[in-house]
């Protein structure tokens, strides 16, 4: 990596940090207000990061920035929206980066959604919540998952498994249990983000 201006470095610098505070990259407009510079500025520092190696941008993300070494944090794609309430089609398509500290994804397929709905509020999840999920076929009972229902619907719930039956099981008494359907799990929910 090539050596960096005392002014990159302060970018940088920030860029990490909020990161670590923020679990996602500042845009170009945060880093601009952040030193009270104008935009075109930023973008000139960023694009010397880049090209000497200290900085990673995702192209098309306005917050796609990743520190390019000694990074304590995975970089998860988030793929869109999932509900916390009644099952409908889940967003799919990557529309952003969330970055979580790399001993949670140590191993394993990973992906965030952000939560709709208030079907899971007495276990914590909120909507505007981003959830990160590792992927896998199947859970435990009593795990938070996301699955698909009738192989098109997603959905994020407490699995169940009672009887020989398993079901999805919302957190909030106002929205019924999920049964009788064929349920698909997607992944197993890990860790929890938002925004305040």
């Amino acid at each position: 990596m090539e050596k960096i201006t005392e002014k990159q470095k302060k970018v940088l610098d920030h860029i990490t940090g909020f990161i670590s505070d923020h679990a996602g990259a500042p845009s170009i407009r945060e880093i601009a207000r952040h030193f009270k510079v104008n935009i075109g500025a930023v973008q000139k520092h960023i694009a010397a990061l880049v090209k000497k190696g200290h900085l990673k941008r995702a192209p098309g993300l306005s917050r796609g920035l990743t520190p390019a070494s000694h990074k304590p944090w995975a970089c998860v794609p988030v793929l869109g929206r999932v509900p916390a309430g009644d099952p409908s089609e889940a967003i799919e398509g990557v529309e952003d980066f969330l970055y979580v500290e790399k001993e949670l994804a140590l191993s394993g397929t990973y992906f965030a959604l952000k939560v709709k709905g208030n079907s899971m509020t007495g276990a914590g999840i909120y909507e505007g919540d981003t959830i990160v999920i590792r992927q896998q076929p199947d859970a435990e009972d009593g795990d938070i998952v996301v699955a698909k229902v009738d192989g098109e619907e997603g959905t994020v719930k407490r699995l169940r498994k009672k009887a020989g039956e398993v079901f999805l099981q919302p957190e909030n008494a106002g929205y019924k249990p999920i049964r009788g359907k064929h349920i698909e799990i997607a992944g197993k929910v890990v860790y929890l983000t938002r925004k305040v």
